[in-house]
């Protein structure tokens, strides 16, 4: 993130910036008092009665005082509406600087992704052919399976991240049901994991049909699922995944009872590019992209956290009834 030059005016509070006005107003009057500016405008209007200067030195200290109330709430209010502009000029700079962000992402997004399909084209080819050449009852036949449906779905995303970069619509998602997803892959997501981690499911017996294709939803339980892992930090511990059907909503929770996440970084967690992690390891990339998803057909995400005691990601997906 670029960093931004804080202008000196909006430093200063509402309250301050009245107090300073007052408090000039309030020097001044003193001033005036102990050179007895009073007294001597008092003896000298005795001495000049037939000239009336009490109605003149009355109106003339009426309008100096109006003068001066008037000049600190002008002061005042100059000062906030200067405030506001320069706090709505900061936005507009940091919404450009995420865009431009953005789009420089997209640019190298289409790069990698044709890159990385030219070298899946040959994993995906060989793996079809061995498993071709493989007894039927082979007991390698299920890990070629799980490599081929692995391979797919990066070829999916891969495709997505073109598309993206081009600026093409994105293909239409069908209807995929999330329980029978996850169930399926359980072998899948268990071999993202180390040895040191254990993944448990419990998951509704209910179909829960969702407007996610079967890779989006491979990347988010990913995502979620190594997030979980990190929070050990490499002293691996139980992460569970729980899908549960509410209303009209799918609920699928991944928890942890790793490290926890501070209250003031939760604000920022599905902001691409940020993370908690050290440097060269992490991108910031897998929760943005996993909140993206997300909320991109209608649901939401929710994070519930303590330091040293575990952490919870909860997904509101609508069901595609």
């Amino acid at each position: 993130m670029s960093s931004q030059t804080e202008h000196p005016v909006s430093g200063l509070s509402n309250r301050k910036q009245f107090i300073i006005a007052v408090g000039v107003f309030i020097f001044l009057s003193v001033v005036l008092i102990e050179i007895e500016t009073f007294e001597t405008v008092y003896e000298f209007s005795r001495t000049h009665e037939d000239w009336e200067l009490d109605e003149l030195i009355m109106a003339a200290l009426s309008a100096l005082i109006t003068s001066a109330f008037t000049f600190a709430f002008n002061a005042y209010y100059q000062a906030q509406a200067l405030k506001k502009e320069m706090t709505y000029r900061l936005k507009l700079e940091r919404e450009l600087a995420h865009a431009q962000k953005i789009q420089s992402l997209g640019t190298l997004a289409g790069g990698v992704a044709h890159s990385a399909n030219n070298y899946l084209q040959p994993i995906m080819t060989l793996s079809r052919l061995a498993q071709k050449q493989l007894p039927s009852d082979s007991p390698l036949q299920p890990f070629m399976e799980k490599i081929l449906l692995a391979a797919n779905n990066a070829h999916n995303v891969l495709g997505e991240l073109l598309r993206f970069s081009r600026q093409e619509p994105l293909a239409e998602t069908e209807v995929y049901d999330l329980q029978k997803e996850l169930d399926q892959h359980q072998l899948l997501y268990r071999a993202a994991l180390s040895m040191q981690s254990k993944l448990s499911f419990d998951l509704t017996d209910q179909p829960c049909p969702v407007a996610l294709s079967s890779s989006q939803i491979a990347d988010i339980t990913l995502a979620l699922i190594t997030n979980a892992e990190d929070s050990y930090n490499s002293q691996g511990g139980v992460i569970q995944v729980r899908l549960e059907q509410k209303g009209k909503m799918a609920l699928l929770s991944v928890t942890d009872q790793g490290s926890g996440i501070a209250a003031h970084q939760i604000e920022r967690l599905f902001e691409p590019f940020y993370t908690t992690k050290a440097v060269g390891e992490g991108t910031g990339l897998g929760l943005s992209i996993v909140h993206g998803l997300v909320q991109g057909v209608g649901g939401h995400v929710e994070v519930s956290s303590e330091l040293d005691k575990g952490t919870t990601f909860s997904l509101h997906i609508p069901l595609a009834l």
